[in-house]
């Protein structure tokens, strides 16, 4: 940071102590509509910095730092994809339903925990009397939840019902020589919420011109239900989805654009949501004059928060910044620490511009 206060671009050393943080928001367990946990986390982390923290019916949490200026959101969504139990055989075994979208190549044999009342039971998803020798994966509709049990009894005894939340069990890993390669459930969209937080942090440090809205959506993996109630109640001038993107830098991938460790990704499209051409070149300026690495994607497929953002009361001018993963949808995603950290340094040095001068022009057609 130079003396006016700019994060300038330079070797991120790896803090422990931050790592720790984010172990600690994948760890949490909120599908959606089960988000309790999360928003009650992060209320307490916020109640020590804003100025006004709140939630609306939807369970999402909204946190405000600064009283005049533009209003500007920035925020993740809280839920990670999970399943719900539709139903237990009369051998013991648990069928399921998915509570937003997952690869079926990430679910077979991976453990899960089903949270009932009684408290957390451990689950595995079952692969099938041939040990997964098939060609083609079974459909998704016909895969078991094994709780080691025998009779529908023995796991309604344990306290499984039917409508019970089932989230993937998580295994938090540090990887590569660096350590910076981070691993586990849930980044999508928890790594949104962390950078909400940190940048509201930085802006109570730093000053802004601006009314600035942190926090996190409730239910946005099964259709971005969260996002409306909260972009209407935000009233926001200007709005920004905090999510994941896709890292196509493995091998098989049908492009190599958007790599692990090369800043966060700027994103011009997804399937509900064209980015604001005045607010992504707002955007770009900014990184440039700061030394931020950054990357630039149009995704085939997958939608925001933003998407509902974009309409509410008269529109909003909106920018898709996203957190590069590799995996996403599935228990072991993975993200670079140096990314997070150059995500929290340009939502920060973006939102100290966004005065009132700057805000009427993004919004002037």
């Amino acid at each position: 940071m130079d003396e006016s206060g700019i994060m300038k671009n330079e070797e991120i050393v790896l803090d422990q102590k931050e790592v720790d943080f984010l172990r600690e928001v994948t760890d949490l367990r909120g599908t959606s509509g089960q988000e309790a946990a999360v928003r009650d986390y992060f209320r307490e982390k916020y109640a020590g910095i804003a100025d006004k923290v709140s939630t609306d019916g939807m369970g999402s949490l909204l946190a405000e730092l600064g009283s005049s200026g533009p209003r500007i959101l920035a925020v993740g969504h809280m839920d990670e994809v999970g399943f719900m139990v539709r139903s237990i055989t009369q051998d013991g075994f648990i069928r399921f339903a998915r509570c937003g979208f997952f690869f079926i190549t990430g679910v077979l044999s991976q453990h899960f925990v089903i949270q009932t009342e009684k408290g957390d039971v451990d689950a595995f998803c079952a692969i099938g009397p041939e040990g997964g020798t098939n060609k083609e994966y079974p459909e998704m509709e016909k895969l078991v939840m094994d709780v080691g049990c025998s009779s529908k009894e023995e796991a309604m005894a344990l306290g499984i019902r039917i409508g019970d939340f089932i989230v993937p069990k998580g295994d938090f890993v540090q990887l590569g020589k660096d350590r910076k390669h981070l691993v586990n459930k849930a980044w999508d969209n928890r790594i949104g919420c962390a950078v909400s937080y940190r940048v509201m942090e930085n802006l109570k440090r730093l000053g802004h011109p601006n009314t600035f809205i942190g926090g996190g959506s409730a239910q946005e993996e099964v259709g971005t239900r969260g996002a409306k109630t909260l972009g209407y109640a935000s009233q926001a001038d200007i709005g920004f989805s905090v999510d994941v993107g896709i890292a196509d830098d493995v091998p098989g991938a049908d492009r190599e654009r958007v790599s692990l460790g090369k800043g966060p990704d700027l994103c011009f499209m997804d399937s509900g949501t064209i980015s604001n051409r005045k607010l992504m070149r707002f955007a770009v300026s900014v990184a440039e004059e700061c030394g931020i690495p950054y990357q630039t994607s149009v995704m085939k497929r997958g939608g925001t928060d933003a998407e509902e953002f974009q309409t509410v009361r008269l529109g909003m001018p909106v920018l898709l910044l996203n957190v590069p993963s590799r995996y996403c949808h599935t228990p072991t995603s993975m993200i670079h620490y140096d990314d997070y950290v150059n995500t929290v340094r340009l939502l920060t040095e973006i939102v100290r511009r966004l005065d009132a001068d700057t805000v009427r022009e993004i919004r002037s057609f």
